[in-house]
């Protein structure tokens, strides 16, 4: 199976780190992020991933050019939001595909959400995982009287997040515009209007999140101690 790793944003989360590089080639203990993601999607049996880069990514080209393990394709395409600039992919590919964003890292086996999606005719497959999203308040529960029956204070909301992974089919082409900006939740809100086959699939493991300087900085820590003491 394909899969594209969208990198064509502008890293302004990351600012002042992306002045100097962009994010992609942040590093993470021994490897830059890119490479983790790409390592991850060989290691689950993808053949070839399509990289898609804004004007600004030829430093990202120029590092990976190199990496012969796995075939690699470059596209470029103006920052068109996270589902916009997939536009730029519709002439590279005409089958099932996955989709990893750029500051999204895994590590789960990728066959049981592929066998998920064929099993389910899915149109667009989104990963999941539970977070428990804190609440810096006291949490009132009463009637419609204004009885009240409890009082949670600052308590934590366990949700489906998310996590910036998908599997999709072609089809999905068909609801981009080149001169569109978009973003996979209107794209999705589209989609499910008109009675799409869309899942989710919760993940049964690691995902880390490095799309801010702050959780970049924390996670950064974590790929650190995988590598040991220097």
């Amino acid at each position: 199976m394909e899969a594209v790793i969208l990198a064509a944003g502008l890293g302004k989360r990351m600012k002042p780190l992306s002045y100097v590089l962009p994010k992609p080639l942040f590093r993470l203990g021994d490897k830059t992020i890119i490479e983790h993601i790409i390592d991850w999607l060989k290691s689950n049996g993808v053949g070839k991933i399509h990289i898609v880069l804004s004007y600004s990514g030829r430093l990202v080209e120029s590092y990976l050019k190199n990496k012969k393990e796995v075939d690699i394709n470059f596209i470029y395409s103006e920052p068109k939001g996270t589902a916009g600039q997939l536009i730029a992919l519709k002439e590279h590919t005409k089958s099932t595909f996955i989709v990893n964003y750029c500051d999204s890292l895994f590590n789960f086996d990728l066959k049981g959400m592929i066998d998920f999606h064929i099993k389910n005719k899915s149109v667009l497959t989104l990963a999941s995982i539970k977070r428990s999203i804190p609440v810096n308040y006291g949490v009132l529960t009463y009637t419609k009287d204004g009885i009240l029956k409890r009082w949670d204070e600052k308590p934590s909301i366990e949700l489906n997040v998310f996590t910036g992974l998908f599997i999709a089919e072609p089809l999905i082409f068909g609801y981009l515009n080149r001169d569109e900006i978009l973003h996979l939740n209107d794209l999705v809100i589209k989609m499910i209007k008109n009675k799409e086959r869309i899942f989710a699939y919760e993940i049964p493991g690691e995902y880390y999140d490095v799309g801010t300087l702050k959780r970049y900085i924390k996670i950064l820590k974590i790929y650190d101690s995988k590598i040991g003491k220097v």
